[in-house]
């Protein structure tokens, strides 16, 4: 009588972590488990701009930035690029920033193959020079943003 008992003991408590495993793989199947799925937008400012979700805007096909020169002196935007999840040709050359102003980029070219409502992250890289200082300088700015419609 034992070995029956130990037996049914065996296969009542299989059952059940069988049933448990099965859920565990429907819900990992629907995404339940993906951090991305559940984490807000952010975005990262780095040493000589400053930026923020609420004046990001990602479309599948292009991005809007806004940048704050935080440097505290004028800039030269030579060209900024993007890597990650989403990529651009090179948005902006030229375009000087005095200190403490703004630069809008409306609309850069871009590719993702995130769709619509997921999370995209992507890296910003701004080459820049200091009017009358530094040449060659780099900024990189890390973005979490939901891809708009």
């Amino acid at each position: 009588m034992k070995g029956q008992s130990a037996l049914e003991y065996l296969i009542t408590y299989g059952w059940a972590i069988l049933v448990i495993l099965v859920v565990l793989a429907v819900l990992w199947y629907y995404g339940i488990f993906n951090p991305s799925k559940w984490a807000g937008e952010m975005a990262t400012s780095g040493s000589a701009f400053q930026t923020s979700v609420v004046n990001t805007n990602l479309k599948a096909t292009s991005l809007g930035l806004t940048l704050n020169n935080i440097a505290g002196s004028a800039l030269t935007v030579n060209s900024i690029t993007v890597t990650g999840d989403v990529t651009a040709a090179s948005c902006v050359v030229g375009q000087n920033v005095s200190a403490g102003a703004t630069i809008t980029l409306p609309s850069c070219t871009t590719a993702t193959t995130v769709p619509a409502g997921s999370l995209a992250k992507f890296t910003v890289s701004v080459n820049y020079n200091v009017i009358g200082g530094q040449q060659g300088k780099s900024d990189a700015l890390e973005y979490s943003i939901k891809v708009g419609t």
